[in-house]
């Protein structure tokens, strides 16, 4: 047998057991999910996980909801959680132990779920260019979002005036296409991984924006090198170009960025956008794809940078932009120019 032949069956079989394994992961948390139940809203209690669903057009939605201790006593900030294509929301609680910041810091925590063919497994989102059956459905996701948040706001002490995303990979790309299509309903956004959609994008407002990225994330460059051009237009731009964008449209200083590089990460940040309306980098040191400072989700994936935690990054990111304290100096280091690529 030649060596390339060789080289292809050890692929699949490598592509096969991977497969299998996160199967068995996704079911194993999916399974979770189901034995919490399904539940009406106003059973969520403080400090606590609970399953519900809503009905939007025409379809049964699902999503955990976790409500940290302080939303006994005061409405708190709410943060959508999107998981990764192909996972679902008990997937992304697990991989990023967000709950446990949140509790810290006093934020409620929606995962919602996906749509798929194959019940909880296979579950993907409507970026607007991107991905699976929910691009190909139709699924209007974003209708999805606007339900979740005025009905938690109705019925939970949810405070709608300071709601914020933050998505993996596919997820992701839904937040920023939440940024764009939404800004009125958010104050900040964070794309952990996730290339940006190649979506009509127009915001009603500034809207403040983290993006998260590995240094050895092979998988979002073979992304945005192999997509980069269907149906003769750019399917999605490199977070640097993502970081250019926002701050254009936060109107921050023309070509000005700050740049802070440690072992673990590098920061490049926007300079100029104002109060509230931070454009932030993160550039992950030997990091592949995956949730920074997480576990993985199945036994072949990735295993991620220990470094940097993003849940802890981007819940004080959002914070402090609800506290209108996120703003960037003018140092004399401030370098002119687009952000490096």
């Amino acid at each position: 047998m030649s060596n390339r032949r060789t080289r292809q069956r050890v692929l699949a079989l490598q592509w096969r057991m991977a497969l299998g394994a996160a199967t068995l992961g996704t079911l194993a948390l999916a399974g979770c999910a189901r034995l919490v139940g399904v539940r009406p809203l106003t059973t969520a209690r403080p400090g606590s996980t609970s399953y519900h669903e809503l009905h939007v057009g025409g379809r049964t939605r699902r999503f955990l909801l976790h409500l940290p201790p302080a939303a006994a006593s005061q409405r708190v900030p709410l943060v959508l959680a999107f998981h990764g294509h192909h996972g679902n929301g008990a997937v992304l609680q697990g991989q990023s132990h967000l709950d446990a910041v949140a509790d810290r810091f006093g934020f409620a925590i929606a995962y919602p779920d996906g749509t798929g063919r194959f019940g909880y497994l296979g579950l993907s989102w409507n970026a607007g260019t991107c991905c699976g059956n929910a691009h190909t459905d139709s699924i209007d996701d974003v209708a999805f979002t606007d339900s979740l948040i005025a009905t938690t706001g109705r019925t939970l002490a949810v405070d709608v005036t300071r709601v914020f995303a933050v998505g993996f990979s596919a997820g992701g790309m839904l937040a920023l296409r939440l940024a764009c299509e939404r800004a009125n309903e958010f104050l900040a956004v964070a794309d952990i991984q996730g290339a940006m959609p190649d979506v009509p994008c127009t915001p009603a407002r500034s809207v403040a924006v983290m993006l998260v990225q590995g240094a050895e994330d092979d998988e979002l460059r073979y992304d945005l090198r192999t997509l980069r051009r269907p149906q003769g237009h750019s399917f999605a731009h490199s977070l640097e170009q993502s970081l250019a964008f926002w701050a254009r449209s936060n109107g921050c200083r023309p070509g000005a960025v700050v740049t802070d590089s440690q072992p673990e990460a590098k920061r490049t940040r926007a300079i100029g956008c104002g109060d509230g309306n931070a454009v932030e980098l993160v550039t992950v040191a030997r990091h592949p794809h995956a949730w920074p400072g997480g576990d993985r989700t199945w036994w072949f994936a990735p295993r991620p940078a220990q470094g940097i935690d993003a849940s802890e990054l981007v819940l004080e990111f959002f914070r402090d932009i609800a506290a209108g304290r996120r703003t960037v100096p003018r140092p004399s280091s401030a370098r002119q120019g687009a952000p490096s690529r």
